[in-house]
Formats: structure tokens, sequence, C-alpha cells
């Protein structure tokens, strides 16, 4: 998901990662409020707000890299990094910063390190870093020889 950073309305738009989807919004995050708002729900899938009962978490796969964010029976997944046909695609600097500034001043609990590792992306990617060596494409491929490590230098 690539994303769009606040923007004058104090909204933080979440875009797809997935170059099939064109840049769709995914969720937005509203500055004034705190609420979460995915663009698509399921039974469990909607908006919620994110404060002191909110847990956050990154979760990964091979091919994957996201948060998830719950509160009570709610939660919404970002999509943080994604391997798609071979390139890594992730969410700009502005987008993880946001996000990490508002999961702090909010108090949101992490159940794992969340607020670090997405300020370290958005530093990584400030100074000129690629996608690819990202701190959060560290989770991917647990142990080693993940997708990540399988793409050599980019």
């Amino acid at each position: 998901m690539s994303s769009t950073a606040p923007q004058s309305g104090g909204v933080v738009a979440v875009r797809a990662l997935d170059p099939a989807q064109n840049g769709a919004v995914v969720a937005r995050l509203d500055r004034g409020t705190g609420v979460l708002d995915p663009e698509r729900r399921t039974l469990r899938t909607k908006p919620l707000t994110v404060d002191r009962k909110a847990l956050v978490a990154l979760t990964s796969s091979k091919k994957r890299t996201g948060l998830m964010v719950e509160r009570g029976w709610r939660r919404v997944f970002l999509a943080l990094i994604e391997v798609h046909g071979g390139a890594v695609l992730g969410i700009p600097a502005d987008v993880a910063r946001a996000l990490a500034d508002e999961l702090e001043s909010r108090g949101a609990r992490e159940t794992t390190a969340v607020i670090a590792p997405l300020r370290a992306h958005a530093d990584h990617l400030e100074a000129g870093g690629p996608v690819a060596s990202s701190p959060l494409g560290r989770y991917m491929g647990l142990g080693g020889g993940g997708v990540l490590s399988s793409l050599g230098d980019l």
C-alpha cells in the first residue's frame, strides 16, 4: 500500500501496495478523532478508535509485513511492505511516521514493537534507502532466507 501523508483535513490515507489496485485507498486514519476506517469491511474488519484500548502488532509472512490494529472484536490490517512480481513495495516515509506518531500519541498498546520499526522505516526511506532493505523487511521470512534476501541487491 502506497500511501498519502496527512492531508489538510487531518487524515492519513493508506493506499494499496498491489499494483493491480492502482493506488486505491484501503484505509483512512482521522487524526482528529483517532478513527481508523478501512474501505473493505467484514464481520470483524470495521472502523475502530485508536486509543489505550487498542492493541497493535506487526505481522509477517514470506511476502508481507503488516500492521494489525485490534480494539475489542474489531480489527484493521494495513500492509506496510509487500513483494509483488519480484518488486518490493512499501508505504512512504511520511505515512509511516504519521502512523507511528498517532499510535504513540493515542496510547495504543504494542503487543510487539511497532512504533520504533515504523519510525526506523521512515528514517531509512528519508535517507535514500530502498524499501527492500527497510527495517520492516526484517520481519519477513523469519529466520533469514525469506523473499527479501532472495532478491539480492535492488
